[in-house]
């Protein structure tokens, strides 16, 4: 095994663990980014009706980030079917973020992209569980009793 298939390996499941921990069901899809005839994310969270779909990318220097147009059509079709929302997850030397999927940009050749800026610019951990506790939806019977 190749040691970025080993550090992404390494990082779905510190990824996985980290979720779990904030009260998330995870569910690791080891190969996910094979050749599968039906690409999925690395990783499925879930927490309070809320799914999250997360494609992790480690980087050891900082440059632009790709996915392969397969795999990005893949995941976007299983995001689409799933009504789960889509999330690139990027490890750094010293952080991780979550981007949303949309923010990637179409490369000439089909590929999609995203620059260390924006990468940056995405949520960390914490803010990715605050985001979901967000989305919680409190229906106005738990009030009227």
């Amino acid at each position: 095994m190749s040691n970025v298939k080993v550090r992404a390996s390494a990082l779905e499941r510190y990824v996985v663990s980290r979720l779990r921990e904030k009260g998330f069901a995870v569910v690791r899809a080891p190969a996910s980014g094979s050749k599968r005839k039906d690409p999925i994310p690395d990783v499925i969270a879930m927490k309070d009706g809320v799914i999250l779909l997360i494609e992790v990318k480690s980087k050891q220097t900082e440059g632009t980030i790709y996915v392969r147009k397969e795999q990005a059509l893949g995941i976007m079709e299983f995001a689409r079917r799933s009504g789960g929302e889509l999330f690139l997850c990027v490890r750094f030397p010293n952080e991780i973020r979550f981007v949303e999927f949309s923010k990637l940009r179409k490369t000439e050749g089909g590929n999609y992209a995203i620059d260390v800026e924006v990468a940056k610019s995405g949520l960390t951990l914490n803010d990715l569980v605050r985001y979901v506790e967000s989305k919680r939806s409190i229906g106005l019977d738990k009030f009227i009793r």
